[in-house]
């Protein structure tokens, strides 16, 4: 909205010359949520290496196919072993989220398509280390890997979920967690 050229701040300027703008809380809210976690740096490194495997699995068509597939093959064996429900509004097929810097949510988003995809998206990787088509993007996908089974990166995505997750500006994501 306060965008140099155009945007809602711009017109209200042009009008009124003496105009006083001010960001609306909710982003003010998300810029300093932002601000913090990139201070911190294993936050700062759990979403670099989010970004990292999201780009590196949903980079390809191809990639995203097997990464759906594999997820009609995970939901299909859970509901046959019982493991999940179904009806309308469950078990949907998707991608992994990308986290944008202006909007915290998205973030929040990404976190948990990837929880909600984490079999798939190994499965994935796997497959790019064995049939990549460079030796760099078979190693990224295998720097990737072994990241994606670390102790650290999945304590803080744990820990990233239980902090988020209760905040009362993601009670509208209405999804079921893995993690109990």
């Amino acid at each position: 909205m306060s965008g140099s050229f155009n945007g809602l701040q711009a017109l209200f300027f042009k009008d009124c010359p003496y105009a006083y703008y001010v960001h609306c809380f909710a982003h003010r809210v998300q810029l300093a949520l932002v601000a913090t976690a990139e201070k911190e740096i294993s936050i700062w490194l759990l979403f670099s290496n989010l970004t990292t495997i999201v780009n590196l699995v949903t980079s390809s068509s191809k990639r995203n196919v097997e990464l759906q597939s594999y997820q009609v093959n995970e939901i299909a064996r859970s509901i046959v072993a019982g493991e999940c429900e179904t009806g309308r509004g469950s078990n949907h097929i998707g991608t992994l989220h990308r986290a944008y810097t202006t909007r915290w949510s998205s973030h929040f988003d990404s976190i948990c398509s990837l929880i909600d995809m984490y079999d798939a998206t190994i499965n994935v990787l796997e497959n790019i280390i064995f049939d990549g088509t460079s030796t760099s993007m078979c190693r990224e996908a295998g720097g990737s890997l072994t990241v994606m089974k670390s102790f650290d990166f999945i304590l803080f995505f744990i820990l990233c979920i239980k902090l988020w997750g209760s905040q009362s500006f993601f009670v509208s994501y209405n999804k079921n967690l893995l993690i109990s």
